[in-house]
């Protein structure tokens, strides 16, 4: 892969596997992609002069999702373009070091939210 971020998206790969042992990697529409109880997060890097994270609750919007109101983003770091997606973007290494933390802390709460909505 070449991209001008390629750093930048490696650090962010290695932050979301870390923030909790259930999260597995794997390449799913052309981008690295998250599973933990479901896909639930994808890697874009489609932009030159940023990474975006894309956080969702599978390929189909869910209606039904409060995923929203149990995300503490007390940062501001996310948009949500609908009630079951969340966009989060980072144009530089130093913007990634600034938000790491809460991204991953975000991370852990939205695995934790694929864990208790997991279809048994």
């Amino acid at each position: 892969m070449t991209h001008p971020l390629k750093p930048t998206l490696e650090k962010v790969r290695r932050t979301i596997l870390a923030a909790d042992p259930a999260i597995t990697e794997g390449i799913k529409w052309n981008s690295p992609s998250f599973y933990c109880h479901g896909w639930f997060a994808a890697i874009s890097s489609r932009k030159p002069t940023q990474v975006d994270v894309v956080l969702h609750c599978g390929a189909k919007v869910r209606a039904d999702s409060n995923v929203k109101e149990m995300i503490d983003d007390s940062d501001h770091l996310l948009t949500w373009p609908s009630k079951d997606r969340a966009l989060l973007s980072f144009t530089s290494a130093v913007d990634f070091q600034a938000k790491r933390q809460p991204f991953q802390r975000i991370i852990r709460q939205w695995a934790g939210y694929q864990k208790s909505h997991a279809e048994v």
